[in-house]
């Protein structure tokens, strides 16, 4: 597992930050198999979802608001939950992050989305805060060995 700064990995709080506490293992995508996009492509379509579900509640630039805290920056992210915070579940790797906010985000209509349209917000947020996200494409399994904090 390559280690990566908890500060370039902030950005995963935009889909984590703004409800529930029970850990969610994501469910598998069921039905035909989807055409596999470029991380690259990933982030483009993780930019417009952020935009249309995150953005409200996380900021533009996700710099937080009044409704949930910075996803973008150094304090962002933190493993163990703010006191006063909404989640009540450590993360430890980018996958801890995906599979609690597949239940609980976004605030106004948990788990709402696909599998992939989280995944692409992920990647889009870890794109914003300077991760590099290599060649092979990002699925939730590689997830697991993006560690936030060890």
């Amino acid at each position: 597992m390559r280690m990566i700064k908890s500060a370039f990995l902030s950005g995963l709080l935009v889909i984590a930050a703004c409800g529930g506490s029970a850990k969610h293992e994501p469910e598998q995508p069921t039905g035909p198999a989807a055409t596999p996009m470029t991380n690259d492509q990933l982030v483009a379509q993780g930019g417009e979802l952020y935009g249309k579900y995150c953005a409200k509640c996380h900021g533009d630039a996700g710099q937080g608001t009044d409704k949930g805290p910075a996803v973008v920056g150094a304090d962002a992210l933190p493993k163990d939950p703010r006191p006063g915070a909404k989640r009540d579940v450590p993360f430890s790797t980018a996958y801890d992050v995906g599979a609690w906010a597949m239940k609980h985000m976004p605030a106004d209509k948990p788990g709402s989305l696909s599998n992939d349209e989280y995944l692409a917000i992920i990647a889009f947020d870890l794109k914003a805060n300077g991760v590099d996200l290599g060649a092979e494409t990002l699925t939730l399994d590689k997830l697991q060995t993006i560690v936030l904090h060890p």
